[in-house]
């Protein structure tokens, strides 16, 4: 499944504010349209939300290194 947008500074204020009045936080995923998981993350650690790095495809010479290891055993 693909990845959603990210929460923008308007919605992460928006989640402070609603569960400041102790809503939950499925019921601050309905008000904002957005899944209770993303939700669930920001509000879990809001400092460290969005930072994760993504390290994308490995790259050819890595994997080759590894298949020469393989034949070598």
């Amino acid at each position: 499944m693909p990845r959603g947008k990210p929460l923008s500074d308007f919605e992460k204020g928006q989640i402070t504010a609603k569960k400041d009045q102790r809503l939950s936080n499925r019921q601050i995923a309905r008000d904002l349209g957005r899944s209770p998981r993303v939700i669930n993350n920001y509000v879990n650690d809001p400092l460290n939300y969005g930072t994760g790095k993504c390290p994308g495809r490995l790259s050819l010479r890595f994997v080759d290194l590894k298949v020469v290891d393989l034949f070598w055993l």
